[in-house]
């Protein structure tokens, strides 16, 4: 039996796999930002395992993009969010190897839950500057998000 999608019912990782090759695809970038600094996770899953990253997710069919942020941060860092405002648009067409992106990032604050890492993330911490061992095309996300 071939692995589902979890997110996604009736659609296999194969046929979600070749899905990301010819279709371009919508994410959302959670920036959980305070007054100098970024969450960032420490990717568990392929690709980019063992690099932090910004934590983000694809957007659902029918789903709203607000909605999509708050899932995806309750996810990713177990935090209820509010989006606070859009930081910009962003395109990844040769930089992630599942396929070409669109990503809409996301400044948002922290209402409530608690922040903990999950089986994707093995480590949730703040940063002031981007590591060196960041996924490279979420560096001038991150360094426009500081700016902002």
């Amino acid at each position: 039996m071939e692995t589902q999608v979890k997110s996604i019912p009736n659609l296999s990782q194969k046929e979600f796999d070749r899905v990301l090759k010819i279709v371009t695809t919508t994410i959302v970038e959670v920036i959980v930002k305070n007054e100098n600094s970024i969450l960032l996770g420490k990717r568990n899953t392929e690709p980019f395992r063992g690099m932090w990253h910004l934590t983000g997710g694809f957007v659902h069919y029918n789903e709203k993009i607000s909605d999509a942020v708050k899932r995806v941060a309750k996810r990713e860092t177990g935090a209820d969010v509010e989006v606070v405002k859009l930081l910009g648009v962003y395109e990844y067409i040769n930089d992630d190897p599942r396929g070409h992106m669109i990503a809409l990032a996301h400044i948002v604050k922290i209402v409530g839950g608690t922040i903990a890492p999950n089986p994707d993330n093995t480590e949730l911490k703040h940063f002031k500057s981007a590591p060196e061992d960041m996924i490279p095309h979420h560096k001038k996300v991150f360094n426009d998000a500081m700016k902002n």
